[in-house]
């Protein structure tokens, strides 16, 4: 019972989706409505009204006139050409007769076609000469078109009043009074308009037929309004051509009102005795061989099935609203039942599909997931590569167009040979220009590629060819530029592994210098006859060495911590002026004992920095100890202090006591010193804690050298 409920719950399903489909394939012209308020009828009815107005009660007669115009009578006369072209064309035409009659000696012929001609070429310049013979001949032409039209009119007449014999009216002509009378009105017609002179009938064409002259508009229009009434028999309607159209429409809206009826039944079975569980679909053997398929193979599934499945639905409509006749009820009712039980197949097929699919895709991730894994997907996204460089995309694109076009003429010349005139020059200025383009650009790839294999394996030293400015020019432009960066990279590795080096000789001597300080005079204290005043003497130098391990740690320590971005700044509004002068001061002792001439060049003004105020001090303490203790005694140390563009620039200049060499940017680096032997006083460093407070400022740092002349310039944004 269970496993019939499921499908028949399926069934039902399929069928409620087929009344849908119904109602939006048939709803808007047969749901609530009769015949007469349909669009086939619609226009039926304003076919009919145009031909009665132009057939029966205004039709174009054989005595209607209308004035002959100054510009009919030169439309007529230049109809063929101006005076000069028509005659000239008359002789054209009757030279060639005339010399071969005079040739054969045939006096007689000759005769007649001069006579012919001379008859035209004076008819034609008589039409240029005489407006009045224009105006009789155009007259002429009229009352031959309107005969013309007359006998189109009688024959369209019989067969138009045939056609509509189930239609019965009275109409009177608003402006003539005139009345026109076909049948009897009845109480109660099956349909029946009525018109007003407010609201009159009136034709919406020209003409139904066709005249070999130029006729006005207004006369060929039929301008009359009509008012009376305008029924349909039903007695006379049944026996019409058009009866079968009624009965297929009845038949058709009554299908619909089944399709209804059976889709509020299922909608209230679904709700009701049928409720949906979701493992009776899941469980079944089917649903495992349909989660092996591929992604692509699902989706198809769905697809062709949803679009078949709707187009058994359309064929199924398709018969019931234009093919149905009881005449051939039996062939109709079997083609109804086929494609009903088609859809009924497919459209539950997709139902059950869609069911797997929500099932087995739990959510919008895990379909996101398989779809980037497929094929399907995979070659999307190779394809969108190809064109990540649109410029080599198209260029291959193009080259593949024109390759599969010239393979392409070359099989049909072979089976059409005349196309060889066309092959030759295809083959010449496209085919093989492309070719050789082609393979150019395929042996340019091969250098390439065997660049890019020797930068993988090292050999830095060849120049890849740039060859023009096309998109592998420029590849090969980019590899060099890789190919250098690769180059500078190993030699930046080489500089930091040397660095590396040297921090750990400078670290290892810097801080074993006091400590072997510390342990030495420490064991010379352990000495039982040691004085005081050698104890005294050995605790001060222990004092001094522990100090100064001290401020190496905690130099190394405060310098870390910057170069990590650890440290908080309390940024406050600064006088750099002030600062500067105040730092000046506090070395004013030193400065003086080491035999330098400062020499301070500050502005008149306060200049305003954004910073902390200790650590901004740290730098310019750094600064001024750097330049007393390594510049060469005697010279003169250069302090100045600008605002330029926006930014304040603090500079501090002096000649090296020892020799730096070129390569500036190692004095940033931690324990460098200009003093190689290291020999002074000092951690190494200042510099790199001065560039650490400044980079955490947002300012910049720079040193330059030239010879001995050493320049430390700091700048900061001002407020």
């Amino acid at each position: 019972m269970l496993r019939m409920k499921k499908w028949l719950w399926l069934g039902v399903v399929s069928l409620v989706l087929i009344g849908f489909f119904s109602i939006l394939e048939m709803g808007s012209n047969h749901f609530g409505k009769s015949y007469v308020e349909t669009e086939e009828f619609s226009h039926n009815y304003n076919s009919f009204t145009d031909h009665l107005i132009a057939l029966e009660l205004d039709p174009l007669t054989k005595d209607k006139e209308w004035p002959i115009t100054a510009d009919d009578i030169e439309e007529y006369r230049s109809r063929f050409g101006t005076l000069a072209d028509q005659l000239r064309n008359i002789q054209d035409q009757y030279i060639a007769d005339i010399e071969q009659a005079q040739s054969t000696n045939n006096e007689g012929l000759e005769k007649i076609l001069v006579e012919e001609r001379d008859r035209k070429l004076a008819a034609i310049t008589e039409n240029f000469a005489d407006d009045e013979v224009v105006r009789e001949k155009i007259r002429e032409e009229r009352v031959a078109g309107l005969a013309q039209a007359a006998n189109q009119i009688s024959s369209l007449k019989s067969s138009f009043l045939e056609e509509s014999a189930y239609y019965v009216y009275r109409l009177k002509n608003i402006e003539t009074g005139e009345t026109f009378t076909k049948g009897t009105i009845k109480e109660n017609p099956y349909f029946e308009q009525t018109y007003t002179a407010g609201n009159p009938l009136i034709s919406s064409y020209s003409s139904y037929y066709s005249l070999d002259m130029a006729v006005p508009e207004d006369v060929l229009h039929s301008n009359a309004g009509f008012e009376g009434t305008v029924q349909i028999d039903k007695a006379l309607l049944a026996t019409s051509m058009y009866a079968g159209e009624i009965e297929r429409f009845e038949f058709a809206k009554n299908v619909l009102y089944v399709f209804v009826a059976m889709a509020i039944a299922g909608i209230i079975l679904l709700f009701t005795t049928l409720r949906y569980e979701k493992k009776w679909f899941t469980s079944i053997s089917l649903y495992q061989k349909w989660k092996r398929l591929m992604i692509e193979f699902r989706f198809l599934l769905i697809f062709f099935t949803l679009i078949f499945g709707l187009g058994a639905s359309a064929d199924l409509f398709s018969i019931i609203q234009y093919t149905w006749s009881v005449s051939s009820m039996e062939h109709n009712l079997i083609r109804m039942f086929m494609h009903f039980s088609t859809s009924l197949l497919l459209i539950g097929s997709t139902v059950l599909q869609l069911i797997w699919f929500m099932a087995y895709y739990k959510n919008e991730r895990s379909l996101k997931e398989e779809l980037q894994q497929s094929p399907t997907f995979r070659s999307f996204s190779t394809i969108h590569q190809a064109f990540l460089n649109k410029s080599i995309g198209f260029q291959t694109l193009v080259l593949l167009v024109v390759i599969f076009f010239w393979g392409a003429g070359t099989a049909l010349m072979l089976t059409i040979p005349d196309l060889i005139i066309v092959w030759i020059p295809a083959t010449l200025f496209i085919g093989l220009p492309v070719l050789f383009f082609l393979l150019n650009r395929f042996g340019y790839l091969n250098v390439l590629m065997q660049g890019t294999e020797n930068i993988a394996n090292g050999r830095l030293n060849e120049v890849l060819p740039v060859r023009g400015k096309s998109a592998l020019a420029n590849h090969a432009r980019q590899l060099n530029l890789l190919k250098e960066g690769v180059r500078q990279s190993m030699s930046e590795q080489a500089k930091s592994e040397r660095l590396k080096t040297e921090l750990i000789t400078n670290v290892s001597h810097d801080l074993r210098t006091p400590l072997t300080s510390i342990i030495t005079y420490t064991d010379l204290m352990k000495a039982p006859d040691l004085s005081d005043e050698e104890r005294l003497s050995y605790v001060e130098i222990l004092d001094r060495k522990s100090q100064r391990l001290k401020t190496l740690i905690e130099d190394l320590f405060e310098v870390s911590k910057m170069a990590s971005g650890n440290m908080d700044l309390q940024r406050t509004r600064l006088d750099f002026t002030q600062l500067m002068t105040q730092a000046l001061a506090e070395h004013a002792e030193d400065i003086a004992a080491s035999g330098l001439d400062f020499r301070i060049s500050a502005p008149q003004n306060a200049v305003f920095i954004q910073a902390d105020g200790q650590k901004w001090w740290r730098v310019l303490d750094n600064l001024i100890i750097n330049a007393i203790k390594y510049a060469l005694p005697g010279t003169r140390v250069y302090v100045s202090l600008n605002e330029v563009n926006g930014q304040t620039e603090f500079v501090i200049k002096n000649v090296t006591r020892y020799e730096l060499g070129e390569n500036t940017d190692e004095l940033f680096e931690r324990f460098k010193r200009g003093d190689v032997s290291r020999q002074t006083e000092g951690s190494g460093l200042g510099l790199a804690i001065a560039q650490s407070i400044v980079e955490l400022h947002g300012g910049s740092m720079r040193i330059e050298v030239d010879g001995d002349l050493f320049k430390v310039t700091v700048a900061i944004n001002s407020i």
